[in-house]
């Protein structure tokens, strides 16, 4: 990638919202009168932390990710959420915000960067591999909504 896109801390209620697009393709089944409210309070309570790209007035690329420690896996950043708005895609975003999060988390001294995603999204595998992650574990889920 020849241009390299700043990448911003999101604090702000303003910047949350402006990251909303992006984050809804990601999480659509998320419910877009909390989205401010959630966001803010997993910042505050978990935290949650947004590093996100701009380009012009919205965000376009954004990793949702928590410092955390667990028996498993030790002191960790683990990544919630990483995506690029489709229009946006192929421009290197994904990997500047994974190298951004990287860079973090060898300043906190951590263990490792973790993140989980779809079995079937090869795309973004491909990226995880290409920057250094590997497969390491299963995820399950018992969904307790149903």
């Amino acid at each position: 990638m020849d241009n390299t896109y700043q990448i911003k801390l999101i604090k702000t209620a303003l910047e949350i919202e402006q990251c909303r697009e992006v984050a809804f393709l990601l999480r659509p089944h998320l419910d877009k009168n909390k989205w401010p409210s959630m966001v803010s309070e997993m910042m505050q309570n978990e935290k949650y932390s947004i590093a996100g790209i701009m380009d012009g007035e919205k965000f376009v690329a954004f990793a949702g990710y928590r410092v955390m420690t667990s028996l498993h896996t030790g002191n960790i950043i683990y990544i919630d959420d990483l995506c690029t708005l489709e229009s946006h895609r192929g421009k290197g975003f994904a990997s500047q915000l994974l190298e951004h999060v990287k860079a973090i988390a060898i300043s906190k001294n951590v263990d490792a960067v973790v993140l989980d995603t779809d079995f079937l999204n090869n795309t973004a595998q491909k990226v995880y591999l290409k920057h250094g992650f590997k497969l390491a574990a299963l995820h399950l889920v018992c969904d307790l909504k149903k």
